[in-house]
């Protein structure tokens, strides 16, 4: 199970995120200090760092800058402010502006967790992001594409938490006539009933030129 850190100044914010992420299925430490927080990431570093800005006299960002193990993380505020943002993702966080969608939350908790060893492997391609969502069949069941790349992608399925997707499963796309074996990288239940899906293609796969085609054609 990925453990989450959490730090809110906000004990509503604080609350209903941690409890938003628990449903989900990830172990949360939710904490309201900067001093605390940092101690946590000193003595036991979670596997992602979700951030206010304003904590105080501090700045959640710093966090991220003097954790002693590299953590990825988020941060969130309720002010706009592009140099905040630009330093963030200077230094690998994703930023979010409150009130933040818990859709798309999960959303990027389940990518910034893909990106740490242990809950994906490292990317040799990049990513492109399906607009509006491709239509599938996963082992039989409907889905929806979210993004691709030449060696995987990342899809939607509807489940429940005692019926988790397959270590590996084949994926069909009808309006393209193509079907491709992949293997489970990562998996995130979103709200109870849907399962967010991260995947590789199998390297035994015989259909990958034709998968480089349909990839081509979504750019």
């Amino acid at each position: 199970m990925a453990s989450i850190l959490i730090v809110d100044d906000d004990r509503a914010t604080r609350i209903g995120v941690a409890e938003l992420l628990e449903d989900a299925g990830y172990g949360v430490t939710a904490v309201g200090t900067f001093e605390e927080a940092a101690r946590i990431l000193r003595t036991s570093p979670p596997d992602l760092l979700i951030a206010d800005v304003r904590l105080g006299p501090f700045n959640g960002l710093q966090l991220v800058i003097s954790s002693p193990t590299p953590v990825p993380a988020i941060i969130i505020t309720g002010f706009a402010d592009p140099v905040l943002e630009s330093d963030a993702r200077r230094r690998g966080a994703a930023y979010l502006l409150k009130p933040v969608q818990p859709s798309l939350l999960l959303d990027l908790v389940a990518a910034k967790l893909a990106t740490k060893t242990g809950f994906g492997v490292p990317r040799r391609w990049e990513r492109k992001q399906v607009v509006g969502g491709l239509p599938a069949e996963v082992s039989g069941e409907p889905a929806r594409i979210l993004d691709v790349s030449y060696g995987g992608l990342r899809f939607e399925i509807p489940g429940q938490p005692e019926r988790t997707p397959p270590s590996s499963f084949r994926i069909t796309f009808p309006t393209a006539q193509l079907s491709v074996q992949a293997e489970l990288v990562w998996k995130s239940l979103v709200a109870g009933r849907t399962w967010l899906v991260g995947a590789a293609l199998s390297e035994e796969n015989k259909s990958l030129r034709e998968w480089n085609g349909l990839v081509d054609a979504l750019s």
